[in-house]
């Protein structure tokens, strides 16, 4: 794959380019950059966290004179950059058939199926053998992903549209984050064929689901907020947060806005709050809520 990626790039014609590789492919960069050396290409490979394709870092290709940001293992969904990119989904080839035919009776009837899109290829195989034992699949397409059955952490609407259709969903592929916001935004059961394992787990968003209720429950009796935007490409939430501080200053409550790149409660140390609102990425929310030592929710939360 390194390979055809490295001829993606020359069909681009640039002189110099900035990588950005998920944190399981940074073992590729050294590679990566000594085959562009012999292409002519200069390169640069960014170190920084690649959480998604909401992560552009075009603001440092663009300081660092690269005429083409390489964006590795997501989908585009266009955010807006400051320079042409170039997105390379590094697809993987994973037959689930196996795992599928030892664990098929643990499935219901009608299953959603459901991916990153590193694993969409399997969701085709994995609906071949499901169908041949009796079982009908379906997928969805969402507002910010471009292929049926693909979700994101933060856009799991390729699943409900189909939820009223399905008994559960079925996610292929690795992690929590996905297949985890998907958990917390549905009703049905959620499994998830782990590609590293090679197993099947059914989801428990049960220990999640108890911290964002203690959490929404604590924020009531809250006076002082701390209202936190990313200044991530794909993450901006400026408007939001703005609606948010009047909102809360509406109910006579305290707000104030604090923006960062990543957010990370170490940042937080020096500031008093009663409570937090994230208005980024979700999982951070979610999955690291218990991190903050306050509450901490997302808007979508704040109002329920």
């Amino acid at each position: 794959m390194i390979e055809e990626l490295v001829q993606k790039i020359k069909e681009k014609n640039p002189k110099r380019v900035l990588i950005q590789l998920p944190e399981g492919l940074i073992t590729k960069s050294k590679e990566l950059e000594d085959l562009l050396l012999k292409e002519g290409i200069e390169s640069f490979v960014s170190l920084e966290p690649c959480y998604g394709a909401c992560d552009l870092r075009d603001c440092e290709a663009l300081r660092l004179a690269c005429d083409l940001l390489v964006h590795v293992g997501h989908s585009d969904f266009g955010v807006e950059s400051k320079v042409p990119v170039l997105y390379y989904e590094w697809r993987m080839d994973f037959d689930p058939v196996p795992v599928l035919k030892r664990e098929k009776d643990k499935l219901p009837e009608r299953i959603g199926l459901v991916s990153s899109v590193n694993f969409l290829d399997s969701l085709d195989k994995a609906k071949e053998f499901l169908e041949s034992q009796d079982k009908v699949c379906y997928t969805g397409t969402g507002v910010r992903t471009k292929y049926p059955g693909q979700i994101l952490g933060c856009d799991v609407s390729a699943a409900l549209k189909i939820e009223e259709k399905v008994d559960c969903f079925l996610f292929i592929g690795s992690g929590e984050f996905h297949v985890l916001g998907l958990a917390m935004k549905t009703s049905k059961p959620v499994f998830s064929l782990k590609v590293e394992k090679k197993e099947l787990e059914h989801v428990d968003k049960e220990l999640f689901a108890k911290q964002m209720h203690v959490a929404v429950a604590l924020v009531k009796d809250c006076k002082s907020f701390g209202i936190l935007v990313s200044t991530k490409a794909g993450q901006v939430q400026a408007e939001k947060a703005i609606e948010i501080k009047k909102k809360l200053e509406e109910k006579g409550k305290k707000a104030w806005i604090f923006t960062m790149d990543t957010i990370t409660p170490e940042k937080l140390l020096g500031l008093d709050f009663d409570c937090y609102i994230n208005c980024a990425c979700p999982r951070i929310a979610i999955e690291n809520r218990t991190s903050f030592g306050k509450p901490i929710l997302n808007p979508d939360e704040l109002n329920s």
